[in-house]
């Protein structure tokens, strides 16, 4: 095994830079915002203005034999290459390869591809995702999750410069479970995707309070 070293917060670092390295605290938060996210993608589709996912480009694919199977979004977009179920997202990037992301444990998994098949509309279609191996596959990982988390941030900007942060309220305060305050879903990918917990001279609960809808009360 790698040597670690402690760094702010209790969160562990490798000599060799492998290793999704989040402290349960963090963990835990995204596991909320993923699900937050994925219900408002949810909304997006339904949306009273229209499909916001198709207006911002993806195609819609649904299954020709089972109309229960999930539909998948898809968007090609240069070199970005975007899968949306309701089970999960996948991001694939030219020479980076492809990140799988399940609504479940956001503990996102890797393979060497860019892009995905047409015909996948459940997780048993899906190839094989792995757990990246050697400096290599983990610096190209961690650009991919990285590069996720901020066009989800970006998305969500789309969302409420066109449509309005009126709505994207609406959505969350429908959601189950609202988690993150809608205006602060963005950023709150941002500060994911960019580890800025390790730079916070606060405790992490200091820190995710400003994003989470307790924060309000108080």
């Amino acid at each position: 095994m790698p040597k670690r070293t402690p760094t702010k917060n209790g969160v562990p670092g490798t000599r060799s830079g492998q290793g999704w390295c989040m402290p349960r605290p963090i963990r835990n938060f995204g596991v909320e915002l993923l699900a937050q996210q994925l219900w408002c993608w949810g909304q997006d589709i339904e949306c009273p203005d229209g499909n916001l996912l198709m207006r911002f480009g993806f195609e819609r694919l649904r299954c020709p034999s089972d109309a229960e199977q999930s539909t998948c979004y898809r968007l090609d977009s240069k070199d970005i290459h975007v899968c949306m179920w309701g089970f999960g997202v996948f991001f694939g990037q030219r020479e980076l390869g492809g990140l799988y992301l399940s609504r479940v444990g956001f503990i996102p998994r890797w393979a060497p591809i860019e892009s995905l098949s047409l015909e996948i509309h459940e997780p048993l279609d899906l190839p094989f995702f792995l757990r990246p191996r050697g400096r290599s596959q983990w610096g190209r990982a961690r650009e991919l999750w990285k590069s996720l988390q901020q066009w989800i941030a970006d998305y969500e900007r789309w969302v409420s410069r066109g449509v309005g942060l009126a709505y994207r309220r609406g959505c969350v305060d429908s959601w189950m479970r609202p988690f993150v305050r809608a205006d602060r879903m963005a950023s709150a990918w941002q500060f994911l995707g960019g580890r800025r917990w390790e730079q916070s001279d606060q405790s992490l609960s200091q820190t995710l309070r400003r994003y989470t809808l307790a924060s309000m009360a108080q």
